[in-house]
C-alpha cells in the first residue's frame, strides 16, 4: 500500500515539475521574444514617438465600398494619432511605382498599398528599404512575396483567410437552396489581376461549401473584377450562355450587387438566394428589404485603419513584428436577418463552428456602415488605443478593438501561421501558393463529380478542411 503510494507521490510530483518547467521555459520564450522585438525596432525605426509624420496610401480604385471605408478609416486613424495623410490611385504597374516614389518624396515614412498588383512588390519593396520607409499591404502576398522577403521595411500584409469568408456565408446559400429545391447557382469570380491571393481564397471557400451540398451547380465562373460594374458584365456574359440561374454567388458585395441588378433587368427575381462577401453598407440594407440573403464580413472601416497605429510603433521603435506575425488575418462575422439566417444555420449545421460568429446587422449598418456617406466619416473606433507608443505617451489603456468593443463586430485579428491549421509562416507560404495555382481560377468544375475528379490533383500543402483555429 505504502510503495503504491509512493509511486502515486512520485508520478504527481513528476507532474508538477514538468508543469513549471513547461511554464518557465514558455515564459522564457516570450521574454526572449519581447527582448527581439524590441532590439528590430530601435534597429528598423525611423521616427521618434510623438513626431507628427506623413502616412501615404494608395488604392486600385475607389468604385468600391469597401475601397472607400478602407481609404476613410486610414485617414481618421491618421489625425487621431496626430499624423499626416495622403491618399493616391494607382491603376498601372508604372502608376503603382511612381506614386510610391512620389510619397517618399512628400516625406512618408509609412506606406500603404490597398491591392497592388503583384508584378510590382519587389520594386516597390526595394525602394521602401532604401529609404527606410515601412510598407504595408491589404492583399499583396503570392507564394513567391511576402513580407520580410525584400528586406526588412515590408513589415505586414493584412489579407483575410477568405475561404473562410466564402464557406460559411455559401452554406447558409446553399443550404436555403436546398430546401426551396434550387440547384443552379450563377458563380461571379474576382480578378486575375488584383488581390489574386483574395480571389484564390474565395474560390476555395466555394469548393469547400460545395462539398456539402453536391447537388448543386456551379455555373457561369465570369469574372466581376472587384466592382460593380464589372459585377453587371459578369452577369451579362454568364445570361449569354444560359438564363436558368436559381441562386448568386459573387466574390464581394459590389460585385454581386452588379450582377444583381443585371439579373433583375433580365427579370431573373432571385436576391433572396444571394450572397457574397464583405458587408458593405448597400449590401446591409438589400439584405434587410429580403432582396439579399447573406454576407460576411470583416469590419471594414477596423481592418482599414488599425494598420497605421501599428505602423507607428514601428516607425518609432516601439514594436517590430516576428516573422510568423507579419502575415495577419481579421476575425469575421455572418451578417444576415434575424431569425432566417440563424434557423439556416442550425439546419446546416454550422451554428457551432469554431468560426461562426452572427454580427447584428441592423446596428451595425446604422453605428457603422452608414458613415462612409457622411461628409466627414468618422467611425467609432479610437485608433489610438491599439498604439503601443500612443498609450504610452498619453497615458490611455491599449485596447486591441479600437474602443470599439465586440458586439458590433468581432474587431480583432489573429496571426495565420501560428494556428491549428497551419503552424508555421512555412506552411502558409505553401498553402497560398497552391491555392494560387488551383483556385486563381474555378472555370474547370460545373458539378460536384467535375470538381471531385479535380481536387485528386491538389497537394496535401493545399488546406481544403474549413477549420482555422
Amino acid at each position: 500500500m505504502r510503495s503504491r503510494f509512493g509511486k502515486v507521490v512520485v508520478i504527481v510530483g513528476l507532474v508538477l515539475v514538468l508543469g513549471m518547467v513547461s511554464v518557465l521555459a514558455f515564459a522564457q520564450q516570450s521574454t526572449d521574444e519581447e527582448a527581439l522585438r524590441r532590439e528590430l525596432a530601435q534597429k528598423y525605426k525611423n521616427a521618434e514617438p510623438g513626431e507628427s509624420f506623413l502616412v501615404g496610401h494608395i488604392t486600385f480604385h475607389l468604385s468600391q465600398e469597401y475601397a472607400m471605408m478602407v481609404y476613410q478609416a486610414i485617414e481618421q486613424a491618421c489625425g487621431q494619432l496626430g499624423l499626416k495623410f495622403k491618399g493616391m490611385l494607382a491603376q498601372s504597374d508604372a502608376e503603382w511605382i511612381q506614386q510610391v516614389q512620389s510619397l517618399i518624396a512628400a516625406g512618408a515614412k509609412a506606406i500603404i498599398l490597398n491591392c497592388p498588383p503583384a508584378s510590382v512588390m519587389p520594386e516597390v519593396a526595394k525602394i521602401c528599404n532604401e529609404n527606410r520607409v515601412f510598407l504595408a499591404t491589404y492583399f499583396g502576398i503570392t507564394g513567391d512575396i511576402f513580407p520580410g522577403d525584400f528586406g526588412p521595411y515590408w513589415v505586414v500584409d493584412n489579407t483575410p483567410l477568405s475561404d473562410e469568408q466564402t464557406f460559411l456565408p455559401l452554406v447558409l446559400l446553399f443550404q436555403k437552396m436546398r430546401e426551396n429545391g434550387k440547384t443552379k447557382l450563377l458563380h461571379i469570380q474576382a480578378s486575375k489581376m488584383n488581390a489574386t491571393i483574395s480571389t484564390a481564397y474565395i474560390n476555395l471557400g466555394v469548393f469547400q461549401a460545395w462539398k456539402l451540398y453536391p447537388e448543386m451547380q456551379v455555373l457561369g465562373h465570369q469574372f466581376g473584377e472587384w466592382n460593380y460594374e464589372g459585377g453587371r458584365k459578369a452577369a451579362e456574359a454568364a445570361l449569354a450562355i444560359r438564363q436558368d440561374y436559381e441562386g448568386l454567388w459573387g466574390c464581394n458585395d459590389s460585385v454581386t450587387t452588379g450582377a444583381l441588378r443585371a439579373l433583375e433587368d433580365r427579370g431573373l427575381k432571385i436576391g433572396p438566394f444571394t450572397a457574397s462577401r464583405d458587408m458593405e453598407m448597400t449590401t446591409a440594407e438589400e439584405i434587410l428589404k429580403g432582396n439579399f440573403l447573406v454576407t460576411c464580413g470583416f469590419d471594414i472601416p477596423y481592418y482599414g485603419g488599425r494598420l497605421v497605429p501599428m505602423l507607428y510603433d514601428m516607425c518609432v521603435g516601439e514594436w517590430y513584428p516576428l516573422p510568423d506575425e507579419m502575415i495577419q488575418a481579421p476575425e469575421l462575422s455572418v451578417y444576415g436577418r434575424p431569425g432566417e439566417v440563424d434557423k439556416l444555420a442550425e439546419a446546416a449545421g454550422i451554428m457551432n463552428h469554431r468560426n461562426f460568429h452572427l454580427g447584428p446587422l441592423q446596428e451595425n449598418l446604422e453605428k457603422i456602415l452608414k458613415k462612409m456617406k457622411d461628409k466627414k466619416p468618422e467611425y467609432p473606433y479610437d485608433f489610438r488605443l491599439m498604439s503601443l507608443s500612443k498609450c504610452k505617451e498619453l497615458g490611455l489603456q491599449y485596447d486591441r478593438h479600437a474602443g470599439a468593443g465586440t458586439e458590433l463586430g468581432r474587431h480583432n485579428y489573429y496571426f495565420p501561421a501560428k494556428i491549428e491549421k497551419f503552424g508555421s509562416l512555412e506552411a502558409v507560404r505553401k498553402h497560398v501558393a497552391a491555392a494560387l495555382e488551383y483556385f486563381l481560377d474555378f472555370s474547370w468544375a460545373d458539378t460536384w463529380e467535375q470538381a471531385e475528379e479535380y481536387a485528386k490533383k491538389f497537394p496535401p500543402e493545399l488546406k481544403i478542411e474549413p477549420i482555422w483555429e
